[in-house]
């Protein structure tokens, strides 16, 4: 049997392609690889347990970036947070948001500070 474990281990577990956190060094996997609705209830969750700022989103298969994406799209709806995606452009997650780069850069640094009045987006 331990033979056929060797050969078998490696394809079970799939891809996550969805991390989100409060802390780029604490993300947690979501699991709702198709986007049915599962991100929403954890970035809801993640905002009302951590009351964090800004959310950071990371996809574990860098070939498909489409739940980080969703993910900034429902924060950029919500208002109030910032979506940070290292993976992506800043001026793509800007575009997200409906602000100039530079407005996004700032959010970002400082998300209380005068840049964060996008977050009525």
């Amino acid at each position: 049997m331990g033979m056929f474990d060797r050969f078998f281990s490696n394809t079970a577990k799939p891809i996550c392609n969805l991390f989100i956190g409060a802390s780029p060094d604490h993300l947690i996997p979501v699991d709702d690889p198709t986007g049915l609705g599962g991100y929403t209830l954890a970035i809801d969750k993640l905002i009302r347990e951590e009351a964090a700022d800004v959310i950071y989103c990371h996809s574990g298969d860098p070939a498909d970036l489409s739940m980080v994406r969703k993910a900034l799209e429902y924060l950029s709806m919500m208002g109030g947070e910032v979506g940070v995606a290292e993976q992506l452009p800043d001026a793509e997650v800007a575009a997200i948001f409906g602000v100039d780069v530079r407005t996004y850069q700032g959010t970002v640094i400082d998300p209380q500070g005068d840049a964060a009045a996008f977050h009525g987006h």
